[in-house]
Order: structure tokens, then C-alpha cells, then sequence
């Protein structure tokens, strides 16, 4: 005669505290995934970008990156402000062609997120630092 092991329910091969403890160990996964998505969702650091409210005097940082440019508008004499702007030309697409008139540009930050095309006409801050 053969014997058919019954299906579902609890096996004798785990025990209660093996069962428990791979509860916890799920549980514990669980959260440490989710903690990690909140981080990543709301962050420790600003990452609201002000290109879009920048005009001519007014002072920034870059906190992204070369290619993906956000700026954080700051006092000229912060010592974070690293870029001055010279020029905000609003519905610009080409930055070479909207800053070429500008004496004294050494970048530009460009935006063509349609409808809110702009380019911002930037130098080096020499105020940065003084007080």
C-alpha cells in the first residue's frame, strides 16, 4: 500500500519558531523595501528646480547634474552661488543662438519642456563668498 502525504497545511520538517522567524525575517524584508522606495521618493535633499523663475542679477547653484541641470536660487553673496544670470529669454529653443548676444556668457542652461521653453544666459558669480 502507498502512502500519499497530506496536502497543504503545516509539514512536520518546519517547527513553530522556524516558521516564526521566517515571518520575520519576511517581515523585516518588507520593510526595508519600503523604507528604501520612501527614501527614494521624498528624499533627504531639494529637488525642486527653479530654472523657470530665474531672471537677469539673480543668483544659483546647480544641484543635478551637467546634463540634467536644476537650480536652486540663492543670495549672490551665498557661498553656494555659483552662476550669475545675465539673460532669461523665455520661448528661446537654442541657447547658442539666444546667448551669442550676451557679453560676458560662459554658459546656458536651456529648458524645452513644451510649452515652457527658455534659456538662461549665465557667468561665473564673483560675488560668491562676500559679504
Amino acid at each position: 500500500m502507498s502512502h500519499i502525504p497530506p496536502q497543504g497545511g503545516l509539514n512536520g520538517s518546519h517547527t513553530p519558531e522556524q516558521i516564526r522567524r521566517n515571518r520575520l525575517v519576511f517581515l523585516g524584508l518588507v520593510l526595508v523595501v519600503a523604507g528604501l522606495v520612501a527614501f527614494w521618493a521624498l528624499g533627504p535633499y531639494d529637488t525642486k528646480d527653479q530654472s523657470s523663475t530665474l531672471k537677469a542679477g539673480d543668483c544659483f547653484q546647480n544641484i543635478g547634474t551637467d546634463k540634467e541641470a536644476k537650480t536652486k536660487k540663492l543670495d549672490c553673496t551665498d557661498p553656494h552661488a555659483d552662476y550669475k544670470v545675465l539673460k532669461m529669454n523665455k520661448g528661446a529653443v537654442v541657447d547658442t543662438l539666444a546667448c551669442s548676444d550676451v557679453p560676458g556668457t560662459t554658459g546656458s542652461l536651456t529648458q524645452s519642456d513644451p510649452p515652457n521653453w527658455f534659456v538662461v544666459c549665465f557667468k561665473k558669480n564673483d560675488e560668491k563668498g562676500k559679504k
